[in-house]
């Protein structure tokens, strides 16, 4: 027997305000890692990672790339935070924030060269590999979906995220699976490439978050 799904509260103004953070914020952060890569054309993105520009001239864009995420990633989880009713869902809000924190301490700690060896890296280097490592955000959108897909209100949309929430996951199997085994980097390693659209597809489930719950205050679901 299937189970009843969940009436949630009307969307909020707050909710919807947030939503719009979440979204623009988000769109920022993927058109500075597109403009760096014009800045910065002497990083070869197939190999080299995206934290690495900032170490280029215009690195503080970088920083501002993070920070912008960072935002994005916790408006969004405000934003869907009272329909969530569930435990996974929670669990789903408590790893998102987890991995906004640790793209948060990247931010502030640049990292150091891919090439650089496990002997040789910094302390802002081993701070920065610390916090990336924080990352599972795919896996926070993926419980996030399942989470709001148990309610009236997220149910119509509820293929859509699991799908947003998929891209991340397979792209970072991707990217695991791309890591050479001596850890050297160089052409004709692929993880830098994987690793942009990894952190680009991030997006993909933000914007469609943003757009239900503007769709849900638009419409005055559940009121």
């Amino acid at each position: 027997m299937a189970k009843k799904l969940i009436i949630t509260k009307p969307t909020s103004r707050t909710q919807l305000v947030l939503s719009k953070i979440s979204v623009i914020t988000g769109i920022l952060y993927v058109s500075l890692l597109l403009l760096l890569h014009l800045l910065e054309p002497g990083f070869d993105p197939s190999w080299r990672f995206i934290s690495e520009y900032a170490l280029g001239k215009s690195g503080w864009l970088m920083n501002i790339v993070f920070l912008s995420f960072v935002v994005s990633s916790l408006s969004c989880g405000l934003s869907v935070f009272p329909q969530v009713k569930t435990i996974v869902g929670y669990i789903g809000l408590i790893i998102l924030a987890i991995g906004a924190a640790g793209i948060f301490i990247a931010a502030i700690f640049n990292t150091d060269p891919v090439t650089t060896g496990p002997d040789k890296l910094t302390f802002s280097g081993k701070m920065h590999y610390m916090g990336a490592s924080l990352d599972y955000t795919p896996l926070a959108m993926l419980l996030l979906a399942f989470g709001l897909g148990r309610t009236v209100a997220w149910r119509p949309v509820r293929k859509k995220l699991l799908v947003a929430a998929a891209i991340p996951i397979l792209l970072t199997i991707a990217f695991m699976a791309s890591m050479p085994a001596d850890y050297k980097f160089g052409p004709g390693v692929y993880t830098g490439l994987i690793g942009r659209f990894l952190f680009a597809s991030y997006l993909v489930f933000i914007l469609m978050v943003g757009t239900h719950v503007r769709r849900l205050y638009a419409t005055g679901a559940n009121r």
